[in-house]
């Protein structure tokens, strides 16, 4: 029988998921699967966990919590041999949605007695990892500022203010974007990448993302000010991405993204990346999730 860790974040969403986790242990106890139960408190105690798990041979780690979380679980266990299932639990869980997954208990044990596996790709961005979207320019701006005093669970609503006083005060700054060693945007512009379809609130940011195709894909909009980068975004909402060319979406497996200004952020899965230069290539099939 797998022996089974399941990982949480209680920090993860907008409240508290103990009920959930609850119902889980009770039903996972039920089946008489072997589980430990761990919850997480900072990336430290998330890298001792796993290698112990690991060296103890857990095969399979359950992780609750949102996009942040998978990836702090997801950096320790790419290209190993234990398998991951997601209980999402936080603000915006956009893998486990692309993968058709909940937060059911119940579900979640259906999965786990099913037993099937999907290696999916990954990306290196410099030191970590990124399992959905990362945003270059104002996207990684507006995290920061929403975790800049972040204590405790945050919603929808924490990140109203934060998105619009960060697209008012926002400096549009020149990046240089090369995709497997030919440059394809010079200009001032904000940048994406991924390897799912859907992006915050449902918006399709990429254009025919797969991820499990060993590339990565790359949305570039060319703005200069406050009314072309809200305009662009207007026609990303409803659909119309593809009727300018102030928008493009490029395929590849080794980005460069840099700049000659030093305060342009960035965002990995809904957390604080590091400021440019960023260097990025894919990891194909290098995370093994357990799916419905």
């Amino acid at each position: 029988m797998k022996k089974i860790c399941l990982l949480e974040n209680p920090k993860s969403g907008s409240s508290n998921n103990g009920a959930t986790i609850e119902k889980l242990l009770a039903l996972l106890e039920e089946k008489n699967l072997d589980v430990t139960h761990e919850k997480l408190t900072s990336f430290e105690k998330t890298r001792i966990v796993i290698e112990e798990q690991i060296k103890s041979n857990c095969e399979l780690f359950i992780v609750a919590g949102g996009d942040g979380t998978v990836r702090s679980v997801a950096q320790h266990l790419v290209d190993s041999n234990a398998a991951m299932l997601i209980l999402p639990s936080g603000n915006e869980n956009l893998l486990a949605s692309e993968l058709g997954l909940t937060s059911d208990p119940a579900k979640a044990i259906a999965t786990i007695l099913q037993g099937k596996t999907k290696n999916i790709d990954v990306a290196k961005i410099n030191d970590s990892i990124c399992i959905a979207v990362a945003g270059i320019g104002v996207d990684g701006a507006i995290v920061r500022e929403v975790h800049k005093n972040r204590t405790g669970h945050i919603n929808f609503f924490s990140y109203i203010w934060p998105t619009i006083k960060t697209f008012i005060a926002y400096k549009h700054r020149r990046i240089r974007v090369e995709i497997d060693k030919e440059i394809v945007c010079d200009a001032k512009a904000i940048a994406f990448i991924g390897n799912i379809s859907r992006y915050g609130g449902g918006l399709k940011i990429f254009k025919d993302a797969h991820w499990d195709d060993g590339l990565l894909n790359i949305t570039v909009l060319r703005c200069k000010n406050l009314f072309e980068l809200l305009y662009l975004f207007a026609l990303v909402i409803i659909g119309w991405a593809e009727k300018t060319s102030h928008i493009e979406h490029f395929k590849g497996k080794e980005i460069t993204i840099s700049s000659v200004h030093n305060d342009i952020k960035s965002q990995i899965d809904g957390d604080t990346g590091p400021d440019l230069p960023l260097k990025v290539k894919i990891i194909p099939g290098g995370l093994r999730l357990l799916i419905p």
